[in-house]
Order: structure tokens, then C-alpha cells, then sequence
């Protein structure tokens, strides 16, 4: 593809993102938002069955709907022979729903803390994640397809990288000052925040729809459809030690990365006794550390795989969240002040050397596990490994949010009552040192060699191509 197309391809990844920070970040804010903001809670805060919480049981709820529908629209993908496309038809199908679910979750129908906003909640909950896997599976499905070699997957997922990342990034910085400005235009806490959700999910539906547009895949992708059926496809990627062994990896690394996506806002609003805007400043802090993080990634993986990049991103992001359990709550120019900033401001700088590996180097690595497995079964059957790999990240997503809520509601996430909101580092570290220790038995070497050996998986489709 021309680099516009490349370029189209990569800002999807902006979209779908965006249109996720809606559910996982703002969404948590609104319904179980810290005291004295100008909000209340939406759903219920009592704790049942020991450790589930109303906001969590939603969660885990459209969670479980969501990894359901990963391997049947991954198998559905890999067979498809649609006109449109195997996976740009998917794109088409899941853009709308995708992006219209998350808005109504800041219109619940009840009064703040009832069983109706409970139900609601979980409801469009699952309806946006099966929307989300419809549109993300298959789109993720394009890339090992897109980039057929080593060398063309990691300049690809850098560009993924290197356009979602600001994206990302800048988004982050700018819905909590969103909010901050909303409230001085006269708006409402409440009608602030909707503001912000409405304006991010139109943003996000132009991004989506760059993709679709850009990627023919008759002209871009040369592929032979898998003809397995759905029970013997699960049973061959499951079997798949190597993806195994990923994904466990992968899984670990999700839980220690989502239990920091409440971090900026609340650190900046309980910890540091700031408003929601100084979640601005500390979410740009690591921007500086990680462009230059970008600007290596493709020589640090050269030289020393992607396994190992992983395995040191794993122990730099470790060791920069685990720092974040030693900060104690203060107010501006408090004795404590001084320390948490200089704690925060290294942490977020030392996460931003981390970030350009987490955000290339799973795509190359997956490339290798989808590589190695077309050369063994003569089809590609990209999407039902991100499919799989999907399934079982959602259930993570879920047990984080889900765990999120729970401390917060145990521990506290307010000033008076901050270890919930203190102990995420500390968790987050350990789930990333895990991650890192079953990377080590990823077995790099031995799967390209198999690759190398009976050729890349473009070659393989070549061959069988009529």
C-alpha cells in the first residue's frame, strides 16, 4: 500500500481507542467518581459475593458477552468471502454501534444509585464490546496480512505506534482538562463530561472509518480462507504452544496496563489534591521519553528480539508503577508535595521508555505465532488468534475493572481514604514482572526458524494460491 493508505490504516487504531478511553476511563469516572467534583455515584457502591461491586459486575457482564463473540467473529472472519472483504465487511458492520453504545452510557435512566442504572449499564456494556470486537478483530486481523515479513511488521506496527500513540496520548491529556473547561464555560460536572463523550466519539468514528476506506483487500492482501470448522480451529489454536505461551505473557501485561488507566485523574485530584487539568500535565510528561523510544524500537528489536524487548519493557514499567506505591496524599505545597511530584514526574517519564515496546513489539511477536501456524496448516486464520487472543483479554479487562472498583469502594479512593488508588502500582508492577517471567520461555528462536525454514507465510498462500 501507498504510505497514505499505511497511514489510514494506523489512524484506526487512534479511533477504536478513543471510543475505549470513553468506556474504561470516563466511564469509571462518571459512575464512581471521587467526592466533591460535582458529581455522584450512578450505581450502588455496596460490596456482594465478597468482592463484586455493581459497576464491576457490569463490567465482568459485558465482559463475558464480549469473549464470546471474539472466536465466532474471528472464525466468521477467517471463512468470510465476502465482496467487501473478509475483514473490511466486519469493519462496516461494527463502526456505528461501536461508537453510538458508549455515549448513552452517560444518559442512565435511573436515579443515581439504583438497580436500573445497574442493569443499563451492563446491558450497553455488552452490546459496545461485541460492537467493538466485530470492528477490532478483523481490523487487527489485517495487519499480519498487510506486512508479510519481519522487517515490514515492525515498520508497520512503529507507524501503528507512532500515530496512535499521540492520539492516545494527547486524548488523555485533554478530557480531564475538557471537563476543567466545560465547568468554567458554566457547564455542569455532569453536562461537562457529556460534552467531552459526544465530541470524543465523533472524532473516533472519523479515525474508524480511515481504514475502511483506505484498505482494499483485493488489491492489498492475498490470503487462502480457512475451511476448519469452528471446533477443530479452537482446538488448533490452543494447541499452538508458542501462542500459548504469548498469550499468557500478553494476558499478564493487560491486567498490569489497565489497572493504571485510572492513574492521571485520580492521582492528579486524590493524591496530589489538584483538579482534573493537572491530569494534562502528567499524562504529556512521558511524552518526550517515549519518542525517543519510537525513534529506537526498530534497532532495539534487531538486535535483540522481540521477545526480549518485551520481557524489558515488562520490567521498566515494573519498576516505574511499582514506585507509585510509595507517594503519599498532600495538597499543593503540603510537606509532602514536593516528593510526590518528583515521584510521579520519574515514573511517568520512566513509562514512557516502556510504551514503544508495548506498542509494536505484540503485533510482531503474534506475527510470528500466525506465521509459524500457516506454515503448518496452508491457511491463515489470522483472525481467530487475535479472535482467541481477544476472548481472553476481555475476561482480563473485566477482572481489572472489576478489581479497580472493588478497591476503590474497599479501600477508598478519595483524600481521607487514598489505598485504593495506591495500591494499583504496586498490583500493576507484579502482573507486569509476571508477564515477564513467562516471556522467558517464548520460544523466539525456534519458531522462525521453522518459518525460515519452511518459508514465510506469504510464500506458503503464494503457493496455494489457484
Amino acid at each position: 500500500m501507498s504510505s497514505a493508505r499505511r497511514l489510514a490504516y494506523a489512524l484506526g487504531v487512534g479511533g477504536y481507542q478513543i471510543g475505549d478511553r470513553v468506556v474504561i476511563a470516563i466511564a469509571l469516572y462518571y459512575y464512581l467518581p471521587p467526592p466533591d467534583r460535582g458529581l455522584v455515584p450512578q450505581v450502588s457502591q455496596e460490596i456482594f459475593l465478597g468482592v463484586l461491586t455493581a459497576f464491576g459486575a457490569a463490567m465482568l457482564v459485558g465482559r463475558i458477552f464480549d469473549s464470546i463473540a471474539d472466536p465466532l467473529v474471528g472464525y466468521s472472519s477467517d471463512r468470510s468471502r465476502s465482496r467487501l472483504g473478509r475483514r473490511r465487511s466486519f469493519l462496516i458492520y461494527g463502526i456505528v454501534p461501536m461508537l453510538v453504545l458508549p455515549a448513552l452510557l452517560f444518559w442512565p435512566p435511573g436515579v443515581p444509585g439504583s438497580a436500573l442504572n445497574g442493569v443499563t449499564l451492563a446491558v450497553l456494556l455488552a452490546g459496545y464490546f461485541i460492537a467493538f470486537t466485530v470492528y477490532v478483530a478483523p481490523y487487527l486481523a489485517l495487519f499480519p496480512e498487510l506486512a508479510t515479513d519481519a522487517g515490514d511488521r515492525v515498520r508497520l506496527a512503529t507507524l501503528l505506534g507512532r500515530v496512535s500513540f499521540p492520539v492516545v496520548v494527547v486524548y488523555g491529556a485533554a478530557w480531564p482538562y475538557g471537563i476543567e473547561l466545560g465547568r468554567e464555560l458554566g457547564l455542569s460536572s455532569q453536562d461537562a463530561i457529556r460534552a467531552v463523550v459526544v465530541g470524543s466519539l465523533l472524532i473516533a468514528f472519523v479515525l474508524c472509518l480511515l481504514p475502511i476506506l483506505a484498505v482494499d483487500e483485493r488489491r492489498f492482501t492475498s490470503t487462502v480462507s480457512s475451511e476448519l470448522p469452528f471446533r477443530q480451529a479452537i482446538v488448533r489454536t490452543f494447541s499452538n504452544r508458542p501462542f500459548l505461551l504469548y498469550l499468557g505473557a500478553e494476558l499478564l501485561f493487560v491486567l498490569g496496563t489497565t489497572l493504571m488507566a485510572p492513574i492521571p485523574i485520580y492521582y492528579s485530584t486524590v493524591i496530589l489534591g489538584r483538579s482534573e487539568g493537572f491530569a494534562a500535565t502528567m499524562t504529556l510528561a512521558f511524552f518526550g521519553t517515549a519518542l525517543i523510544g519510537f525513534l529506537l524500537i526498530g534497532r532495539v528489536t534487531d538486535r535483540i528480539g522481540a521477545r526480549r524487548g518485551m520481557i524489558a519493557c515488562n520490567l521498566i514499567f515494573a519498576a516505574a508503577v511499582g514506585s507509585l506505591g510509595l507517594l503519599r496524599p498532600d495538597v499543593p505545597g503540603g510537606p509532602n508535595d514536593g516528593t510526590n511530584l518528583i515521584l510521579l514526574f520519574s515514573a511517568m517519564a520512566t513509562l514512557g521508555i516502556a510504551v514503544p515496546g508495548f506498542l509494536v513489539l505484540p503485533y510482531v511477536i503474534i506475527g510470528q505465532v500466525i506465521d509459524y501456524d500457516t506454515v503448518q496448516t496452508g491457511s491463515n486464520r489470522s483472525a481467530m488468534y487475535f479472535g482467541m487472543q481477544g476472548f481472553l483479554i476481555k475476561w482480563m479487562y473485566g477482572i481489572a475493572g472489576a478489581l479497580i472498583a472493588f478497591l476503590f469502594v474497599r479501600y477508598g479512593n478519595s483524600p481521607e481514604q487514598p489505598l485504593g488508588v495506591l495500591l494499583l502500582g504496586p498490583l500493576g508492577a507484579l502482573a507486569c514482572l509476571l508477564s515477564a517471567l513467562v516471556l522467558v520461555f517464548y520460544p523466539e528462536r525456534r519458531v522462525l526458524a521453522v518459518v525460515a525454514r519452511r518459508g514465510s507465510s506469504a510464500e506458503v498462500e503464494g503457493r496455494l494460491r489457484p
